[in-house]
């Protein structure tokens, strides 16, 4: 049996829930998603600000502390980082990745394929709706192959891997 690859599912949350989820609430309106998600053992996980910063604040302190075995990684993982700064700088990218939460499976961000079909698939039901909207060619619920070259760059140590 050959082993399935990982996924991430990202969701798009209009920006009044959101900044709602990011507080801690649940309002009634994100009922129907909240229940999809229990029935799925999962949970909105962070947004990708979140994960960002936590990325800006992890490489520098650590990055020229990290030694990589091939320089060309190291030289990527700087670029990474001046592009994050420079989205991070940008109001309007803050507010889009602000909206944008990866979910967790059974307390899993990266997870087998057909957990994420099975997520999708009820997703799907609630549509570019009053809850989840799409944003900027990313279809609600739909799902990230993560190749392992990806993880690759980032250290483990890194909190947000």
């Amino acid at each position: 049996m050959s082993e399935e690859r990982p996924y991430q599912v990202r969701i798009f949350l209009k920006k009044e829930f959101a900044e709602a989820v990011s507080r801690h609430e649940t309002p009634k309106e994100i009922k129907p998603l909240m229940d999809i998600l229990e029935r799925h053992n999962a949970s909105l996980d962070h947004n990708q600000l979140e994960e960002f910063s936590k990325f800006v604040a992890w490489a520098d302190e650590n990055l020229d502390k990290t030694p990589f075995p091939d320089p060309d990684k190291k030289e990527q993982m700087q670029k990474l980082l001046t592009l994050t700064k420079n989205s991070l700088a940008n109001e309007e990218k803050r507010s889009y990745f602000a909206r944008e939460f990866t979910l967790s499976v059974g307390n899993k961000s990266v997870f087998k394929g057909s957990e994420a079909d099975a997520l999708i698939a009820d997703l799907e039901k609630l549509g570019d709706g009053p809850v989840i909207t799409s944003g900027k060619g990313f279809v609600p619920g739909k799902s990230y192959d993560v190749p392992p070259v990806r993880k690759s760059f980032v250290p483990k140590r890194h909190p947000g891997t």
